[in-house]
């Protein structure tokens, strides 16, 4: 009875049992020395730990659990009994970190007849390894120049060994802006960088010439570890290519168009030159003329387009036309006249007003005389004061030819 009572109860048989009586092996991806050689597993591949219990004592098992902080926690599968004198597998599976993962193992079963707990222990772990290749962008315009065609844009890569074993021959390309191989310049070695050491960084750059609109730069790296790992039957696993990619969208803006310089048009003063109507220019029409005689200045009525040069002995013309009698020496000047004296050698002297010289000839023109000089001031006064100017004078020369006759 008590004997069917304890075997319904599940517990075991009260003799064998003792410190030694379960044992415990683990294999690591199908290593067995684990604790000495922790088998190499790239970093994100599955590791399969097998932990074998085999039980010596003459008592059954209960409640049979393996704890390994080196497996993440509920990963390990155990039977739940482990009978006398028999052998069981418990087993884990999960994917491999970066680093080395080697911790004390530790096998336990209850025998509850006995309110007794057998227990075991031993070393396993594994490496977890692998070089991680990252890649980053930065994208820098110039400001376009005038002239148009576009502008140059840098483009620097950053590639970065983010694993715990070294890189080798990383190349970096973009095909996004069509560079040609070895392009990118990584320290002098075409686009490549020899060895990335773990936890370091690179710079690889280049110019690219292009033409006003909106690019996608698209770069890529790859690279190698060389490392072979172990794979969960104990299968010997080359190394992959790495690879790793960026990208960065970028305009290049239109240059600005370059000012066309303006042409003065035909007879406009250049840029500097005096305008017209200046002090200069009337300066210069002032002292036009150097002979005796007065010269109308440029621009009035009946005025000479001529330049005089020489010892100012000269003679020149009436309002009527007439040559004019040359000034005897000593004799007074007419009015508005500067006399020879007071002329220095080579100097020009001012021009006397139009009103003068029209008053000079007045006295000596008769009626005749008079229209045409009436005729020539026409321009001026306009026609109503022509018709005036023709109108009195013949009324007066009416009146004065009436009161002869009477």
């Amino acid at each position: 009875m008590l004997l069917a009572s304890a075997l319904l109860e599940g517990s075991g048989w009260a003799g064998g049992v003792g410190d030694g009586n379960l044992r415990l092996s683990v294999t690591v991806n199908g290593r067995a020395d684990s604790d000495v050689r922790p088998p190499e597993v790239r970093v994100g591949a599955w590791v399969v730990k097998r932990y074998r219990l085999l039980n010596v004592s003459e008592a059954d098992l209960h409640r049979v659990r393996v704890l390994d902080p080196g497996a993440p926690a509920g990963s390990v599968r155990c039977p739940a009994v482990l009978p006398a004198a028999e052998e069981a597998e418990c087993t884990a599976r999960f994917r491999a970190v970066a680093g080395r993962h080697v911790h004390p193992v530790r096998a336990e079963g209850d025998v509850p007849s006995l309110r007794t707990r057998l227990t075991a222990t031993a070393r396993a772990g594994y490496a977890g390894v692998a070089g991680a290749l990252g890649l980053t962008e930065e994208v820098v315009v110039a400001t376009p120049g005038t002239g148009g065609g576009g502008a140059s844009a840098t483009v620097t890569y950053t590639v970065t060994n983010r694993g715990n074993l070294p890189l080798y021959t990383v190349r970096v390309e973009d095909p996004g802006l069509a560079l040609a191989p070895g392009a990118p310049d990584c320290g002098g070695q075409g686009g490549t960088v020899a060895v990335l050491a773990p936890d370091t960084s690179a710079f690889c750059r280049t110019t690219v010439r292009l033409r006003p609109g909106t690019y996608r730069s698209a770069g890529r790296a790859s690279g190698s570890d060389r490392a072979t790992t172990l794979g969960t039957g104990g299968e010997r696993v080359t190394a992959p290519l790495l690879t790793a990619g960026a990208s960065a969208v970028f305009v290049v803006r239109e240059a600005p168009v370059a000012p066309v310089p303006r042409t003065p048009a035909p007879g406009a003063p250049a840029a500097g030159a005096p305008a017209a109507g200046s002090s200069a220019g009337a300066a210069g029409a002032a002292g036009a003329s150097a002979g005796a005689g007065a010269v109308p200045a440029p621009g009035a009525p009946g005025a000479l387009a001529r330049t005089d040069t020489g010892t100012g002995t000269g003679t020149g013309t009436d309002a009527a036309g007439r040559p004019a009698a040359p000034a005897a020496p000593g004799a007074g000047a007419a009015p508005g006249a500067v006399p020879p004296s007071s002329v220095s050698p080579g100097a020009v002297p001012p021009a006397p007003p139009p009103g003068l010289r029209r008053a000079a000839g007045v006295d000596d023109e008769g009626f005749l005389g008079r229209v045409r000089r009436r005729g020539r001031e026409a321009a001026e006064f306009g026609v109503a004061t022509t018709l005036l100017l023709l109108l009195i004078p013949a009324a007066v020369a009416a009146a004065l030819l009436g009161s002869r006759r009477k």
